[in-house]
Parts: structure tokens; C-alpha cells; sequence
């Protein structure tokens, strides 16, 4: 029977240390450190969130999987409170905004948001590092960047993205990918998620995409935890 505390109001934190009792490590010590996130009832104070929505509208998201990102990115809106910002941009041939900067999440900000998401459409090629360089730029030090990239993936210049991601990524900020429709390049969306310290979702045609909300809002609704450091002589 394997029995541990249930999360408290706090952050858990235990180290478990061993030492091999013979061999060329015998010498050394090794540590599991585990950290344990609060209760939900600690969430309360949660980071605020900077939320960014890049949008795949190019040629081969016309159709199905536009009307599903769309659903996606409606509910994901819908989470935000005022405290926290929004800046959504589509790309194909290049980026476009619907704000010129980033804006407060209040009420009216959410709505014009979803009134412009509805007026989207595909078409043109796809031009995708411009538009995650300019969304890795961090907003405010309190707060968590989270960059959400809907996409088919079915780009030329994977490398290209990749790389962006891996350079310019700041601390505090995550990049989680949703794959789309029924043929998703995930050569892309999962490295990039990696990358990106973020989470990948792959939604099918025709699927629910509560079940991904869901997911996705798990790991972007409520951080608790920041900027973790782990220093000694020992390590």
C-alpha cells in the first residue's frame, strides 16, 4: 500500500535522499525532490495571466478546422478575467492583429474579441515565426505569458520556428500548441510545445472540444507556482 498527504493549503515540498551501498557511486548521494501544487482552494490568488492566441488561418484551415479553432479560442476567452490581458493574432501569408497591443480581459474587451474572432477567414500561405517571436515578448513580470498556437502545423520551416521558441522563449512563459484537424504535422506541434515548457493537444474533426478546453485550461487557468530555483554545493 503506497499512502501520501493529500495537497494542503500550501506548497509541499520533501526531499528523499540515498546513497548506493557499493559500486563507483558509492561515494555520492542522490536527492528526489518533489513539489507538491496547493489545494484547489488555494487558488485564490493565482498569477495573473498575459493570454495570447496565435491563429492558424491560412488555405488549409479553411472550413472544419477553422470553425473548430474558433470554438476553441471562443471558450478559451471566456476563462479570462479583468485582471488579467488578451492579444489574439491571425497569420497566413503574414500577421494580423486585432488590437495593435495588448489589452485588459474585461467584459467588453472579451466581446469585441469573439465578434472579430466570428469574422475570421482562411486563405493564403503560412507565415508562422514572425508571429511567435513578436508573442514570446513578455508583458509584466507578475504575471504568467501564455502563448496558445492553433494550428494544422502543415508549414516549410519547422526549424525556423522551433528555433524561435528555444532561443527567445522568457522565464515564466509557456507555449502550448493545439493541433487541428485530421492530419496535424506533429513534427511541429509537439517539439514546439516541448520547447515551449507548454502542453500538446491534437483535436480531430468532428471532436468535442470541451474535452481539450478542459485540458489546456488545467495548465493555463490558475498558476500557483513561479520562477522555481534549485541551488547547493550538493547539486
Amino acid at each position: 500500500v503506497v499512502r501520501w498527504k493529500a495537497a494542503q493549503l500550501k506548497v509541499g515540498v520533501e526531499l528523499d535522499v540515498a546513497r548506493p551501498g557499493k559500486g563507483p557511486a558509492a561515494e555520492n548521494s542522490f536527492g528526489l525532490l518533489t513539489l507538491v501544487p496547493p489545494a484547489i482552494e488555494a487558488k485564490m490568488n493565482a498569477v495573473s495571466r498575459d493570454l495570447i492566441v496565435l491563429l492558424d488561418t491560412s488555405g488549409s484551415m479553411s472550413g472544419l478546422p477553422l470553425d473548430q479553432a474558433r470554438r476553441f479560442t471562443a471558450a478559451l476567452i471566456d476563462t479570462l478575467q479583468d485582471q488579467d490581458t488578451l492579444e489574439l493574432i491571425e497569420f497566413s501569408s503574414s500577421p494580423r492583429r486585432w488590437q495593435r497591443q495588448p489589452v485588459a480581459a474585461t467584459a467588453s474587451n472579451r466581446k469585441d474579441a469573439q465578434r472579430w474572432l466570428s469574422k475570421l477567414q482562411a486563405s493564403g500561405g503560412t507565415e508562422m515565426a514572425s508571429g511567435i517571436i513578436e508573442a514570446l515578448s513578455p508583458l509584466r513580470q507578475e504575471a504568467m505569458r501564455q502563448v496558445v498556437l492553433i494550428t494544422d502545423g502543415l508549414i516549410g520551416s519547422e526549424h525556423e520556428v522551433l528555433t524561435a521558441i528555444a532561443q527567445k522563449l522568457p522565464s515564466g512563459s509557456r507555449v502550448h500548441t493545439i493541433g487541428v484537424g485530421s492530419g496535424v504535422n506533429r513534427s511541429l506541434t509537439q517539439p514546439a510545445a516541448r520547447a515551449g515548457r507548454g502542453v500538446e493537444l491534437v483535436m480531430g474533426l468532428g471532436e468535442d472540444v470541451e474535452v481539450a478546453i478542459r485540458r489546456l485550461l488545467a495548465r493555463t487557468t490558475a498558476p500557483l507556482i513561479t520562477d522555481v530555483e534549485i541551488s547547493g554545493d550538493a547539486l
